[in-house]
């Protein structure tokens, strides 16, 4: 019989549990490290943070607590584009999803996204473009096709692989234009079980309706990932209101910015004003 290591025993609720036993504070499960850093600059050290690895990781060790019938709480994980998150919360356990798709796009459709595009464009191009909400009006429309692809995806088990196209391959740069049907193609190479191009884009125009549209129940709108559109920001800030040399906007570095500036966002948006009752709630537990 094969012995399992030590981390193969080693379950994150088995050491929430422990660790309450010395440390009364609430307890916010997350899905990795730069969850815990910026909650922690947003709502303090009277929470203890515990990373799960992944959001169904996060979701099942909070499941696991719940039926232990630990009320001491809260799991803050993105809602993706699948129903998973929906389904947990179903079953009463106490999840505190971020707005929108994820954490990024939440940030994204604060306000944050403005903010990058007046620091790292130029204010001639931004000026004869109509101005930022005119470009994030077109980076919104940009980014919908990848939107209802993701979806639709989920609907149908295609096993597409997102991560290995680069979006920004497949803009336009100088006229921030997406070659939808190229970006089609790519992403068609990226899974056996796709159904080909043709049908990829007859989903990504909307001419194939999705079952369901994928859309955040605390009403932030337009929905998408919020990678995606840095990736078309990306792409806009190396020609369309930008002079950056692609290296210096990587999605990577923006999402960066992004997380650095969000900490305030966070704590005095609506959605952090509930997680901070939610906290003082549970702090009241011992």
């Amino acid at each position: 019989m094969k012995v399992g290591s030590l981390r193969d025993y080693d379950r994150l609720a088995d050491r929430i549990r422990l660790h309450r036993q010395v440390d009364k504070r609430p307890v916010i499960i997350v899905e990795g490290p730069s969850d815990e850093r910026i909650l922690g600059r947003a709502f303090g050290e009277n929470v203890n943070y515990f990373s799960a690895g992944t959001r169904n990781s996060a979701l099942r060790e909070s499941q696991a607590l719940h039926e232990w019938k630990q009320d001491f709480f809260t799991c803050v994980v993105d809602r993706d584009f699948d129903d998973t998150v929906a389904e947990y919360e179903a079953r009463q356990i106490p999840i505190h999803a971020y707005e929108n798709a994820d954490l990024e796009a939440m940030l994204t459709v604060s306000g944050a996204a403005a903010a990058l595009i007046a620091e790292f464009g130029s204010a001639g191009k931004i000026e004869a473009k109509g101005g930022i909400g005119h470009i994030l009006e077109k980076l919104h429309h940009l980014v919908e096709p990848v939107t209802l692809l993701r979806r639709a995806n989920v609907e149908n088990s295609w096993g597409l692989s997102f991560d290995a196209v680069d979006l920004r391959s497949k803009v336009d740069k100088k006229n921030l234009e997406f070659k939808v049907q190229g970006y089609c193609a790519a992403l068609n190479e990226t899974s056996d079980n796709s159904p080909g191009q043709r049908v990829l884009v007859q989903f990504a125009t909307g001419k194939i309706p999705l079952k369901k549209s994928p859309s955040c129940p605390r009403g932030t709108i337009p929905y998408f990932r919020g990678r995606d559109f840095l990736a078309f920001l990306s792409a806009s800030l190396c020609g369309y209101c930008g002079t950056k040399r692609a290296q210096s906007v990587e999605p990577d570095i923006l999402e960066g910015s992004l997380r650095l500036g969000g900490s305030d966002h966070l704590r005095t948006s609506s959605w952090g004003q509930e997680l901070i009752a939610h906290i003082e709630a549970l702090s009241g537990r011992k």
